[in-house]
């Protein structure tokens, strides 16, 4: 039996290129975009990559080796775009939103279950340009993490009010869900015999004591403030476009022009189609955030909701000073 504390892992050649995340805190308005990216230039069809979602949390943690991390995703992201050029593993569910039914043209993927595999599959990914969007949580709140992990990508990553972004975890249950609902595909941690989410991680004592609002509203600032730091610190900021879901819902055609322009794509013929999808451009209601504001104040304590207000007159103000 090997005991061997430390292992050389080989790195394997990187054929998983083009990656592009779609990244921001759960709700905070991705669909959109995801249901806009695969009309664009060479853009495959959107994907959910759960794996780097409960990686990167260990990684942060220090639960995980950071060399046999780096190793097992290569691999998987590897695996991921090579069954994409067969259609193997992919999803002909209608309603999913990842699902191929929702990508520009289906019958890419059926004449693809036909083809050929093989060296000829990887040469196509060697020399193509096949640009993958992956929907992840929460992977600009552990940037550092994810970046050790020597992933060629490019980060789309989306902001929004956070009243309304801890108001719609709040409609979602996720202020109670963890631990109890298993469709929670969140790593939890165990503290006092209770299941809790990995991002109440030094919080555990105040989460147990808070309410079902008070845990969206605490969980979603520290999330926020941690992603501005995260953000603010790298040397790797060229990777990286940020934007708000506020501008690219009312101002599209600016925003996915900005989009095109940092990733190196354009528009197609079956983009006017996905916008029109997606509801964008759309004007907001302006009386939506209050209502959820009167919500929180009938069940957020005043020490809270003060803290909420002022971060949310931040973001409104300068993006967190990211502008």
């Amino acid at each position: 039996m090997f005991n061997e504390k430390n292992v050389d892992y080989d790195i394997h050649e990187n054929i998983a290129k083009n990656i592009i995340f779609v990244d921001g805190l759960t709700r905070s308005g991705k669909t959109s975009l995801n249901n806009i990216l695969p009309s664009l230039e060479n853009f495959e069809h959107t994907r959910v990559f759960t794996i780097l979602d409960l990686i990167v949390p260990g990684l942060s943690f220090g639960s995980m080796d950071e060399e046999y991390a780096k190793a097992y995703i290569r691999i998987s992201f590897n695996e991921m775009a090579y069954n994409n050029l067969i259609s193997r593993n992919t999803n002909f569910r209608y309603d999913d939103a990842t699902g191929i039914f929702n990508y520009k043209e289906p019958s890419v993927y059926f004449k693809r279950l036909g083809k050929e595999e093989g060296e000829i599959v990887v040469e196509e990914l060697r020399n193509g340009k096949h640009f993958i969007p992956i929907r992840t949580h929460e992977q600009l709140v552990n940037l550092e993490y994810l970046n050790k992990l020597d992933i060629d990508y490019k980060m789309l990553a989306i902001f929004r009010n956070p009243i309304d972004v801890s108001h719609s975890w709040w409609v979602r249950g996720l202020g109670s869900r963890y631990g109890k609902d298993p469709r929670a595909f969140t790593i939890t941690i165990k503290y006092n015999d209770e299941g809790i989410p990995w991002y109440c991680r030094g919080v555990e004592q105040e989460w147990l004591h808070l309410n079902s609002y008070e845990r969206c509203v605490m969980i979603v600032m520290n999330l926020i403030k941690r992603a501005v730091q995260q953000y603010k610190k790298t040397l790797e900021k060229d990777r990286i476009h940020i934007f708000t879901y506020e501008d690219f819902v009312q101002r599209t055609e600016e925003e996915l022009k900005r989009i095109c322009d940092f990733i190196g794509t354009g528009t197609t013929v079956y983009t006017p189609q996905a916008l029109l999808k997606a509801r964008c451009p759309r004007a907001l209601d302006a009386d939506d955030r209050k209502r959820k504001l009167a919500e929180f104040e009938a069940n957020v304590k005043k020490d809270l909701l003060d803290k909420l207000l002022t971060l949310s007159e931040s973001y409104e103000r300068h993006l967190y000073g990211l502008r």
